[in-house]
């Protein structure tokens, strides 16, 4: 029988290291963990990381097939016939090198073309006009004037007002000083807009808090992305950029990012910037081409805590 030698330590042994050992990936650690399963085309174990993620938040839902491995092999056929779009989008490099790598702009366009006539995932970056994302310091800037849009406070009309008006439509004076809230608003200021954008804050609050100090002031590597699934994506990313039911949450970071630029308080103006990185084959690919891709690229969405 083996003899553990002095000094040795084991999982099994020691309690604590075990709980360490389960302990959940940060983040970045996740991604980039992910990053190199993708590179090494393990995908298997990339599938169950991700469906193990992604899976509870649709519990009880029937989007998607009863059986688990009808899920992992259309998962499986998404990352065998991915294109270089949605591997960079992965990677975290897209929104930059698009601007520079002539190969990736060529299948860019062909997505783009293709979309026009077939079904697909599309996905919004936040970053700037040069591709970079923000720093973890300035998201959290970003959150913290949310924050302050979400409260009734009478102090803050003057800024909700202004985010307000970013971005058509414009709202008077009369109605922010009487406390409306263009992205809180439906018929009336909606207690789950409310709820949604505080958690979401929260979300970005994680975030930041697991990045090290060291790194705060340094761009995100991977931006803060929005997903979703259209029939026609090309005219569906339109429809977004004129705010023609559009994903609220995202709305408010960009016209917040615009107020921050405009009053000096962020350097370079953040905005979400579309891209399409799949092309969906088979019906049955759609929900789980939307869950997937989002859960791989860590998209926040309003079923988590």
């Amino acid at each position: 029988m083996a003899r553990k030698r002095k000094g040795d330590s084991s999982c099994v042994n020691n309690p604590k290291r075990q709980r360490l050992s389960k302990a959940p990936l940060k983040f970045h650690s996740q991604r980039q963990r992910w990053v190199q399963l993708l590179r090494s085309q393990n995908y298997q174990a990339l599938i169950t990381e991700v469906l193990k993620k992604e899976l509870p938040k649709y519990a009880g839902s029937n989007i998607l097939p009863t059986l688990l491995s009808s899920t992992v092999r259309e998962s499986i056929n998404i990352l065998a016939s991915a294109s270089s779009v949605f591997t960079a989008a992965v990677n975290g490099t897209l929104a930059q090198r698009i601007h520079t790598d002539p190969q990736l702009q060529h299948q860019n366009l062909i997505i783009q073309e293709r979309a026009n006539i077939q079904p697909s995932i599309y996905i919004h970056l936040l970053v700037n006009s040069q591709g970079t994302s923000p720093t973890p310091n300035q998201y959290s800037v970003i959150r913290e004037t949310i924050l302050q849009y979400l409260s009734s406070g009478s102090q803050y009309h003057d800024l909700a007002h202004q985010i307000d008006n970013i971005t058509p439509p414009s709202i008077s004076p009369f109605l922010s000083y009487s406390g409306h809230r263009k992205y809180l608003w439906t018929s009336h200021r909606s207690p789950q807009h409310t709820e949604t954008i505080s958690r979401f804050c929260d979300g970005i609050a994680r975030r930041v808090s697991e990045t090290a100090l060291r790194r705060r002031n340094l761009p995100m590597e991977f931006p803060p992305t929005e997903c979703g699934y259209s029939v026609n994506s090309p005219l569906r990313l339109a429809q977004h950029r004129n705010r023609q039911s559009s994903n609220y949450v995202m709305n408010l970071v960009e016209d917040a990012c615009g107020y921050l630029h405009q009053i000096g308080k962020l350097s370079h103006r953040f905005s979400m910037h579309p891209f399409i990185i799949y092309l969906i084959f088979r019906p049955e690919q759609a929900a789980i081409a939307e869950i997937f891709c989002s859960g791989l690229l860590q998209v926040w969405t309003e079923g988590e805590a």
